[in-house]
């Protein structure tokens, strides 16, 4: 792994070696800003081959922000500066996470969310200035609580609301920052009710327009030919979604069929070379399990 790994904030900070990966030079990466998120399915640090997989996929996304869930710390990718959440007592093992965020640029500082082991709030110094970049896993429907006793969706609606609070005092306190919410949301959000509390749905839609921020991942997944539809999502602020030029998605499966993870990944381009007399068409592209950009 590289880098030293330093305590901050109750999380792991990967400092990385090189900042850069081979292809920043390249006119594709000078022009777009990329982040991508993916649940990894919780890797095991025994599993070679599929981590080996899994990092292999990473790298083929070339993302420049990374947020990855339930992963674990031995998925640091080379190149980048990760924050791991600590792994919750009784559940994980040693070194698992629910969640990281892991940037190609400098990770500033992180900032206190709501429970440090489900959300991870880094600042990192971008190339369109300060992003607080908040990666997170939204509880899933059947979660009972820790009494055993909550109802289908209670305990998911109880964390969209505190997670909420987060956004929302994060963007008051920091109001000249760009802003990204990322990971596991458990909820669909392209009209099927796929996976969906409607009640969650209209409360996270509402949340985002007062806190100026929009979704970029409410296609119909599945109408692109997917396996399935996206529970795992990207917003960002409305500086950023304007600039928002392609969003695209991949299975959680090798050409083999060997099953990396049950989501699938998702991850937008934003232009930062846009400019308010530019010309921009969204496009949504699907890889295959052996498909590359």
């Amino acid at each position: 792994m590289p880098g030293a790994e330093i305590p901050f904030q109750g999380l792991q900070v990967h400092s990385a070696i090189t900042p850069l990966s081979p292809h920043w030079g390249s006119e594709r990466q000078l022009s777009r800003l990329r982040i991508a998120t993916w649940n990894l399915a919780r890797p095991t640090r025994n599993g070679h081959q599929k981590n080996a997989r899994r990092l292999a996929r990473i790298q083929e996304i070339d993302a420049d922000i990374w947020v990855l869930t339930e992963t674990i710390s031995t998925l640091a990718i080379d190149g980048y500066s990760s924050v791991f959440a600590p792994s919750l007592a009784n559940y994980h093992k040693d070194g698992e996470s629910f969640t990281a965020v892991c940037s190609r640029w400098p990770i500033r500082q992180t900032h206190p969310t709501f429970d440090p082991h489900f959300a991870v709030c880094a600042e990192v110094d971008s190339p369109l200035g300060p992003l607080l970049v908040y990666g997170t896993i939204i509880t899933y429907a059947n979660d009972q609580g820790p009494n055993g006793t909550s109802r289908r969706w209670e305990e998911h609606r109880k964390s969209l609301a505190a997670q909420v609070a987060d956004w929302q005092h994060l963007r008051r306190k920091f109001p000249n920052h760009s802003f990204c919410i990322a990971g596991d949301f458990n909820q669909s959000r392209d009209g099927t009710r796929w996976y969906a509390d409607p009640q969650s749905v209209e409360f996270l839609t509402r949340a985002l327009d007062e806190s100026s921020m929009q979704c970029v991942t409410e296609m119909d997944m599945r109408a692109a030919e997917l396996s399935r539809t996206s529970v795992d999502h990207i917003c960002v602020s409305q500086n950023l979604g304007a600039n928002v030029r392609r969003v695209g998605a991949w299975e959680g499966r090798t050409p083999d069929n060997c099953v990396m993870s049950d989501h699938n990944g998702v991850y937008a381009d934003i232009d930062t070379e846009f400019t308010a007399t530019s010309i921009r068409e969204v496009r949504f592209s699907v890889l295959g399990p052996d498909d590359s950009l």
